[in-house]
């Protein structure tokens, strides 16, 4: 693949690579107004076949978006998504179907994807109706079988969503998502609506489930705490553009893209001296967030780093490879010009803060 983005791809055996997006751009019409909303910006990354990738970044900064247009219930505006060596813009609506078997996603709010009118058991065996020639009895058999997958009884099957704990709803989610036992599934903050104790549950559940079936995550997330513990390789995203993407221990121990390391040093935990690098040494960013209408033309973070040059605002910034697992889309750490480990060197006092 030729990517819009650079050069951006790392080292790995090819037969290993399960899917590869390159240069996905998504772009939305402001209703009533020429204007454009770019909520993915030249968007490249990797995932390889029982890896876990995490997708972090604030609110807004197109994480959810990416991962509806992976799986194509958006239309991508420019850009490639490769699947088990399928392009998938080249794919015809029949071909993308019977595809589709193959990627399949969890959702934050199960009620907004369980139909309320359905029951359970009717609701798991809806991918076997579309994508198998099983039976009705060899289906509900399969949606009982799935149940005690994700630690649920066979009654469940009977019963309708509303019925059900919000933990329980998610698990019946789960079922179905592994249901035509697919390849790959987007994980669209799939804990953000449950309690911590049904959170453990849940993320347990899906380590075990991922060994099992030998499945591949994109695991969208807020919570770094959790991207920590959950993910093989992490990808930071800021106003549409993957900023950095690395190794998860690396990532967290060695962030070289100061909006990274301003927002893993941000994170609030019971030991300061835990959070990235030390506690008293943090990136701090000031400032607005630029408008994702109205872009700046050089480095999208320019107007809020501590260590923004002349150049940065001017000089489109690319996604550059920094070692086999690393890539920061920074110029100023690519090129040696910016060492942002804390750990051997100091943060200009600008940017220094005290911790509580």
């Amino acid at each position: 693949m030729s990517s819009g983005d650079g050069d951006s791809r790392v080292a790995g055996d090819p037969a290993d690579l399960l899917l590869a997006v390159d240069g996905l751009q998504k772009h939305f019409r402001v209703h009533g107004s020429k204007s454009v909303l770019q909520a993915c910006n030249n968007v490249s990354f990797e995932v390889r076949r029982g890896e876990t990738f995490g997708i972090v970044g604030e609110s807004g900064s197109g994480k959810s978006t990416l991962g509806r247009c992976v799986l194509r219930l958006l239309e991508p505006s420019g850009g490639l998504i490769e699947f088990q060596g399928h392009e998938l813009g080249a794919l015809s609506k029949r071909e993308l179907r019977l595809l589709r078997k193959d990627m399949q996603i969890v959702y934050q709010e199960p009620m907004e994807s369980l139909n309320p009118l359905w029951r359970i058991g009717n609701q798991i065996t809806e991918p076997l109706r579309n994508f198998t020639s099983m039976s009705k009895a060899e289906r509900h058999a399969r949606a009982v079988e799935l149940l005690g997958f994700v630690g649920l009884r066979p009654e469940v099957a009977d019963a309708l969503p509303g019925a059900l704990s919000t933990g329980m709803q998610q698990r019946c989610s789960i079922a179905r998502a592994i249901a035509a036992e697919p390849k790959l599934i987007v994980l669209d903050e799939p804990t953000s609506a449950l309690p911590p104790e049904t959170e453990t549950d849940i993320v347990t559940l899906l380590g075990d489930l991922q060994e099992r079936l030998d499945l591949s995550y994109i695991f969208i997330s807020h919570d770094l705490a959790l991207v920590r513990r959950f993910c093989d390789r992490v990808a930071v995203m800021y106003l549409g553009q993957v900023v950095e993407i690395a190794d998860r221990d690396e990532l967290f121990a060695r962030p070289r893209h100061p909006y990274t390391q301003g927002l893993l040093g941000s994170t609030l935990t019971p030991n300061p001296r835990a959070r990235v690098g030390r506690g008293d040494r943090r990136v701090r960013l000031e400032g607005e967030i630029p408008s994702p209408i109205d872009l700046p033309e050089g480095c999208f973070l320019a107007s809020r780093c501590p260590f923004v040059l002349e150049r940065c605002q001017s000089e489109f910034q690319e996604l550059r490879v920094l070692s086999d697992r690393h890539q920061t889309r920074c110029w100023r750490a690519a090129e040696g010009d910016l060492e942002l480990a804390p750990e051997d060197q100091d943060v200009p006092a600008s940017s220094r803060e005290e911790a509580g």
